[in-house]
């Protein structure tokens, strides 16, 4: 059994050294429906940009991650899912990696991912910022509208109940 007294001190000493704790998450909430921010990034998979704006009359989910993010990797087969089973409804997922290329493409080849995903570190962490978390903090996901409008935010995990409730409710009404 162990001792409540240490088990105290550790919990004491963990909230002390715990950067970005929930009270100093800085999330801008003022972003839905506002336009989405364009942008023109390297495709991970080929020569290609890929560009925000080309998307436009598509529901999109952008998510921005990074392979050594666990998170990030746990949330992975519920994104491949979601673009296995809405991709011919007007729906894509793109990928923003927060990465190093070599990293992200290792990664995104084990899973065989089905999305587009760019990657370009330094760039996709002024996107991140401009889409409303200035402190890089992932997962992160925005649902922007066929209008290529903010609908809304999703910071950490995105669970698949919730993405399919949503998207699927919102895919029916466009």
């Amino acid at each position: 059994m162990h001792n409540p007294i240490y088990l105290l001190a550790f919990f004491i000493f963990a909230m002390t050294i715990m950067p970005g704790q929930a009270s100093e998450i800085n999330f801008k909430t003022n972003l839905l429906g506002k336009p989405a921010t364009d942008f023109s990034l390297p495709s991970l998979a080929s020569n290609k940009k890929i560009i925000l704006s080309n998307y436009r009359g598509k529901l999109i989910l952008l998510n921005f991650w990074a392979s050594w993010c666990g998170p990030c990797r746990a949330e992975f087969p519920t994104l491949i899912n979601l673009q296995k089973d809405y991709n011919h409804r007007n729906f894509t997922i793109i990928g923003l990696a927060m990465d190093n290329p070599a990293d992200a493409k290792q990664f995104v080849s084990s899973l065989s991912v089905n999305f587009p995903i760019a990657v370009e570190n330094n760039e996709v962490k002024k996107i991140l910022s401009d889409y409303g978390n200035p402190d890089n903090l992932l997962p992160y996901s925005v649902l922007i509208s066929p209008k290529q409008e903010i609908l809304s935010i999703f910071p950490g995990i995105l669970s698949e109940n919730k993405a399919r409730r949503i998207i699927g409710r919102l895919l029916d009404n466009f």
